[in-house]
This record gives C-alpha cells, structure tokens and sequence, in this order.
C-alpha cells in the first residue's frame, strides 16, 4: 500500500538570529527567525541554497548545547545534507515553522510554554538578537490529488502545523480541525472559511490524553479524506488504528505522527516486581520475543485490538487449544503486550507498540528483520565458522530469499531513508562526468534515476527477475529500462546493493560490473567507528552480522572486496547522513 509521499530539500544547517518574541497567548510564544543564511549563501566552498519549506508540517532542527559550547555541537555541511559527529553536549529538538516568508527572509517558530525541555527553556529566555542554528527542512509532505476533505488533530504541538496549513491551503478542501489543550488560555483564533470546522478539547493539566475518543466522535464526512494528526506518541496509536481499520483510510492518505513522547514517572526499584535490569538471568530469557512473535503469527493481537475478548471466545476463533492459549495469555499478561480485564483480554501498552508501530511488528512477524532475529540462535556457531547466521539458520542466504520473495524485497525499499537526501550529490562526483549510458543496481535504484537534472542519461536498471519486477512498478518513467544482466555502459553504481549480500556476493556482484563498465560507483550507508553506537544501533548491527555475517563495512572492507572483483579505488567521498560514494575504476582500464 502506497506511503505518504514527500518531495525532499538539501539538508543546510545556517546561523539565524531573533528578529522579534511574541507571546500569542499565556501559553505560546512566536520567536520570529533572520538572517542572510536564509537565501543563499557560501561556506567552506559550498554553494548552498536558499532554505525551501513548502509543507506545513515541515520541521527543522533546532541544534543546542549544553553548556553553551555551540560550536562544537554543531553537524559537519556536506553539498546535499550533514553529518552528525558525536558530541555528547548537544541537545536537538524539532520545529514546524509556522509561517515562512522567502521574501522577507522571516521564519517564526511557536513554542509551547511548559516544561523545561532545552528549547523551551530558550524560548523562554530568547531576546533580539539571539543567535541559533537549525538544520532542515529535509522533506515535506505532498497531498494526493483527490481529496474531498482534511481531518486534523492534535495537542498543543501541533498547534503550529494547523496554522500554517490554514494560512497557506494546500488544498481548497473544507477543513476539519480537532485540538486538545490542557487549559483555556492555549485556545486561539484560527483562520477558518465558510465550510470549515474546529473542536477544542480542554483537559486538565495532569489528565491522560483524550485525543484518539475526541477524534472518533466527529461527524465523518463522505468523500475522499486526508487525515493528519500530531501529538503524543503512544496516545495517537488507537488513533492511527481507527483510521485505518473503522475508516479504512489508506496510508497515503492519512499521516499520524508522535511529536513527542511522555516519559514513565520514575519508579523505585522496591516497585519493580522481577529482576533489576542488571540481573544477569535477564540475558537467558529470548522468551518475551518469541512469545510476542507467536501471538502475532496466531492473529491473537489483532482479535484483540479493538475490544477485549473472553480466552474461551480467542481460542475457538483461532483454533487453538484451551489449555495453550491459557499458557500463552498468561505469559503476554506478564510482559504487558496483553492485559486482562475481567475474564477476558485486551491489548497492552506493549502490545499496542507491536501491532502499530511498523518497525516493531516488521521484528516479530516474518519479515527479514524477524528472520534474522530468529538466526540469532546460531550466531556463535556461524561467526566461529566465518559464515552467515541467516544462511547457517535458514539453509539459504540472506540475498538469496530476497530474490525470490516479492513482499520482502519491497519492504526493503523504505530501508533506504536517508538515500534521497543525498542522491542529488552523486551526478557531482567526477566518475559520472561524460556518463550517457548508466547501469544503476540496488534498493536505491528507484530513488536515483528519479533524480531532477538527468534527462540526457539512459538509466538501465538491473536486478533479477522477483526484484526487478518490484523495481519496475516503483520506476514512474517507462523510459528507464529493467533488465536482468548487466550490459555494456558508461558506468555502474550500486546504490545500497551491498547490505543483503555476503561477502562472496558481493565479489560476484561486482565482478559482473567489472565486466560491463570501466567505471563504478558504489554507495552505502556506513557507521562511524569513532561513535559509540545507542542500544538500538547496536542492536541493527548485530542483525547485520546475523543477516550477511559482517555487521557494518568499513570503507577498507568495501575497498578490499571491490579489489578482489577486478577495481581500484580513485576516490572516496563522504555524502552527508553517514553516506559514503566509493569511485572505482577496472583494474588495468
């Protein structure tokens, strides 16, 4: 099912200083942005752009520091985006401009006046003149075509994308506006015409979050809509549920999204019932995965989702044994993916995350991050063998079963996120000069023949026959052609083909290009080894290993295997947003 879709921006991080601070109400303030680095501008030899934000939901990011060391927290500008290198003193958050004027070179943000987060407390302390940097936008939203009427929501955060969407109009749709507040002083006038609507929903300070009840009781318009709602993450998930099960609301045309997160009160470790988190005996028990993944295979969260159910009632609907569910009911009740409630049982927070959030249910269903998750069981033995867990658990490779798989190579193209903020660098780089004929191979393909600017370039897409099919109904323009061996060209790049590949496919990949192109260019997304991975990072990495056995190359390993296969490197440039473009030639060429 199609996913919203976005037009991306080069990433450009610029200094702007405070022009103007308005309070708009107790409850808000309006910090008006200035500065040169809004139009055009040059550093370090780049000629960035102009800052373009044509979405109203588009977000830049305010980069802070504790302390105050700025300049030391500050990303490193690269031609197309930014990289991030660690320093542990910056604290980041995310702004919707609420009004954006090129012309005037103004940019207003709108800060909600509570909390003592970093950017609030800036706000609150912000004078004329004050300097502050942002980075973004990098992408904003484009409506479909067909919309009959707009539904939005959310809390106090989302306030700012409200405006601007009814200040600008992306659409001349009637409008259905819901916002929660937590008192009557953040109630302000909206710009509102003839056929549109707005319920506010006062709750009080401390009160749990109404929002997804607030929303399910509006008077459901025929037509065509587009939902988007914004506000607390875990409150907007029966929300993001309701749209797409009670309404049948397709992806592309609705966009619920948790602009932050409210954080668990603390709780003494005399509270916690089961082991502390240091316990050792936590790492002996892959339990709470498995059980999550068979409740999920089952159906068992699904027939719970919308409204509890008695044990009896699930395990006749689902075929499954009295005495088994029972077992397995009890297990999930423990680990709060279900609650009971009664003699029957509903979803819990847990469970809630699984079933809504795409990320988490792609780990515990059989999608190819659950695959790998479950080839963990041999990761000792396969990495002693110098081999992959996936193959040594699945009797076939990683790329192998992506080959032959149509939905697990589709998944795999929203994989390449941060690619299309970056692709506009790559016709810059000197082995594309004098290019006319291109073979593009990977999950990036899509994404790089699209490119603006390259009409004059016969882009031949290669993959094998399952992949290439996906790829053929991705690619908008029939000009590009899909084949499934490589011919002779100017150049091939390998844009994101390596990741899935052991490292004896990707010798043979790479040997097939050697034999078609004097030129290649590869790009991949590589870690930084100077930077401490986060408990997910590392978490990835891992699966990586377990998936291709070798968890990140290292730009001597991608230079190593290019070597084998028949290339030497000319050069290696950094992109932005950990990207790297390795420039090859053949061998003797």
């Amino acid at each position: 099912m199609a996913q919203h879709q976005h037009v991306t921006h080069p990433i450009v991080l610029r200094r702007l200083e405070v022009k103007e601070v308005v309070d708009l109400n107790p409850r808000m303030r309006r910090v008006t942005l200035t500065g040169h680095e809004l139009a055009g501008f040059e550093r370090d030899g780049l000629d960035l752009p102009a800052l373009v934000s044509t979405g109203f939901d588009d977000h830049v990011k305010l980069v802070l520091a504790e302390g105050g060391d700025i300049e030391s927290a500050l990303p490193v500008q690269r031609a197309q985006s930014i990289d991030w290198p660690e320093a542990p003193h910056r604290r980041m958050r995310d702004y919707t401009p609420s009004r954006w004027d090129p012309v005037a070179r103004e940019l207003d943000l709108d800060f909600v006046r509570h909390g003592d987060g970093p950017a609030a407390t800036w706000a609150e302390k912000a004078q004329v003149g004050d300097a502050l940097h942002i980075a973004g936008p990098k992408a904003s939203v484009v409506l479909p075509e067909g919309i009959d009427w707009v539904l939005l929501a959310g809390d106090e955060t989302a306030i700012p994308s409200v405006v601007r969407f009814l200040a600008e109009r992306p659409t001349e749709s009637p409008v259905q506006v819901v916002l929660e507040v937590r008192h009557p002083e953040a109630v302000q006038e909206l710009d509102l015409r003839e056929r549109d609507t707005v319920r506010w929903s006062v709750i009080g300070e401390h009160a749990p979050s109404a929002l997804s009840t607030a929303v399910t009781a509006v008077d459901w318009w025929p037509g065509s809509v587009y939902a988007w709602a914004a506000g607390e993450g875990r409150s907007l998930l029966p929300l993001r549920r309701w749209l797409a099960r009670d309404r049948g609301v397709p992806k592309s045309h609705q966009n619920v999204t948790g602009y932050w997160t409210e954080q668990p009160a603390a709780v003494s470790t005399a509270e916690v019932s089961g082991p502390a988190p240091t316990d050792p005996h936590v790492l002996l028990s892959p339990v709470p995965w498995f059980a999550s993944r068979a409740a999920l295979s089952l159906g068992l969260l699904d027939a719970v989702a919308d409204a509890p159910r008695p044990v009896g009632a699930l395990a006749d609907a689902l075929g499954i044994a009295d005495q088994a569910i029972e077992a397995l009911v009890d297990y999930l009740v423990v680990i709060e993916v279900l609650l009971r409630d009664g003699e029957a049982v509903r979803l819990g927070p847990v469970g809630e995350l699984v079933l809504d959030e795409d990320e988490l249910r792609g780990e515990h269903d059989d999608g190819l991050e659950g695959r790998a998750l479950a080839a963990l069981a041999e990761l000792g033995p396969a990495v002693g063998a110098g081999q992959s867990a996936y193959a040594r658990h699945h009797g076939r490779s990683l790329w192998a079963d992506l080959q032959d798989d149509r939905e697990l190579f589709a998944d795999q193209l929203g994989e390449a996120r941060g690619f299309p903020f970056v692709v506009r660098g790559l016709p810059a780089l000197a082995s594309w000069q004098g290019a006319r004929a291109v073979t593009v191979t990977g999950i990036g393909a899509p994404t790089l023949v699209a490119t603006e600017g390259l009409a004059d370039v016969r882009f031949t897409v290669v993959e094998p026959p399952v992949p290439a099919a996906v790829l053929r109904e991705e690619i908008a323009s029939a000009e590009v052609r899909v084949e499934h061996g490589f011919e002779r060209s100017d150049l091939v790049v390998a844009a994101l083909a390596l990741r899935y590949r052991t490292d004896d496919e990707v010798r043979a990949l790479l040997a097939q290009a050697a034999a078609s192109a004097d030129r290649l260019l590869v790009v991949e997304e590589l870690t930084d080894p100077t930077v401490v991975p986060t408990d997910h990072e590392a978490e990835h990495l891992l699966l990586r290993l377990s998936g291709t056995g070798s968890p990140s190359r290292t730009p001597e390993r991608i230079v190593a295997l290019a070597g084998d296969s028949g290339w030497d490197l000319v050069r290696h440039t950094s992109l932005g947003w950990t990207f790297e473009a390795f420039e090859l030639t053949r061998t003797g060429a």
